[in-house]
């Protein structure tokens, strides 16, 4: 088969969306290699992250012509139906919610990860919404099959998007290989000036993480223990800061957000606990990448997140502060609940293991091909 991926994501997003687009199809070019992958992408520039575009079966295609001189986002929309036809595509891949506007002839698959932009509408610009629902509605509708990455999100997609729930298959992702592997023996404390006991939380620092109460949380956590948030400033950014001046909980709460992908899963191991208080998310991935490194988790009771931590998790409601500070305490004291929560670990992940991710996918790319 040759399968084609709108794959702009994967060559020019460094997080979320390109961590997911890179992996599946690095996985299935790996351990799939019968198959040919088509990589379209507006405009292409060599990365240490694109390693998996060098594999013998994998092809990047950039517009040509006067398509080059276009915005990229109007190549994607309707010139790109030309050089899709003429790289004799049997299935195409929408990896972040997208497919072209001009029609397609060969069946069609597209992943939608959220609709956190219908469902929080507050958190976005007007404009942008209307563009974002607009762009996933068509998407659902003219594809032969919709990827959701979390039953959260499958159910988000019909009910906000009026999707054919027949056409949807739910599947989850996984996060990068490094984090299952063991972690390289670093002194990650000294590198970047960690506390000797903490708690970490990892994501963008925004009103939906809910950082503000993991924060207020750390009232009721012993003293010696700190909370180190690394993520993406944002302009709520600067309440979580005055809650914390406020408060004097300066010497105990570390915001980072320089912090190199690399160097993740020293640092997730390097935590006491992880702690991931989300009021929402379309998976949720820093809980399965803790997870995968073996540091104890403790999240949202809401949303996908006990779908990705199941019984290898503890859950709080993310609105009740002392709730949240009293589950983050079982894991920093109480031992059998976390060898417990451990025992549970391994059958967790298995969802979630990059091989079974990928046969799945294959077996879908066939079956929309017959």
């Amino acid at each position: 088969m040759n399968i084609g991926f709108d794959a702009k994501r994967a060559f020019h997003n460094h997080s979320g969306l390109g961590n997911y687009s890179r992996l599946l199809i690095q996985s299935l070019s790996e351990l799939y290699k019968e198959n040919h992958y088509s990589l379209f992408t507006p405009k292409y520039k060599p990365h240490p992250v694109h390693a998996f575009a060098s594999n013998e079966n994998c092809k990047i295609v950039t517009p040509k012509n006067f398509t080059s001189l276009l915005p990229s986002s109007f190549w994607r929309s309707y010139f790109i139906t030309k050089d899709i036809e003429n790289q004799n595509i049997d299935v195409f891949h929408g990896l972040s919610g997208e497919l072209p506007v001009s029609s397609l002839k060969m069946p069609k698959v597209v992943t939608v990860h959220d609709v956190i932009f219908l469902r929080y509408p507050e958190y976005y610009a007007a404009l942008d919404r209307k563009i974002y629902e607009k762009k996933f509605r068509h998407a659902c509708k003219i594809a032969d099959k919709i990827i959701a990455i979390s039953k959260q999100t499958a159910d988000d997609c019909i009910t906000y998007l009026d999707a054919d729930a027949k056409k949807i298959e739910i599947v989850y992702q996984s996060c990068d290989t490094m984090f299952f592997m063991p972690v390289k023996e670093c002194d990650i404390k000294k590198k970047h000036d960690f506390p000797e006991k903490f708690i970490l939380n990892v994501g963008t620092i925004e009103t939906r993480k809910n950082l503000l109460n993991l924060v207020n949380a750390m009232k009721y956590i012993d003293e010696e223990i700190s909370l180190v948030a690394v993520g993406r400033r944002t302009p709520y950014t600067l309440h979580v800061e005055a809650f914390i001046k406020e408060n004097q909980l300066s010497h105990r709460v570390k915001l980072m957000h320089n912090i190199p992908f690399q160097d993740f899963p020293a640092m997730y191991a390097a935590a006491s606990a992880f702690v991931y208080p989300s009021v929402f998310e379309g998976f949720g991935i820093p809980v399965l990448e803790a997870l995968a490194v073996g540091t104890p988790v403790a999240t949202s009771n809401i949303s996908s997140m006990p779908e990705v931590g199941g019984e290898a998790a503890l859950y709080f409601d993310p609105y009740n502060v002392e709730d949240m500070a009293a589950q983050i305490n079982v894991l920093l004291h109480d031992t059998e609940t976390v060898l417990a929560l451990n025992k549970n670990r391994n059958t967790q992940l298995a969802q979630f293991s990059i091989k079974s991710i990928a046969k799945r996918m294959s077996e879908l790319y066939k079956n929309v091909s017959i």
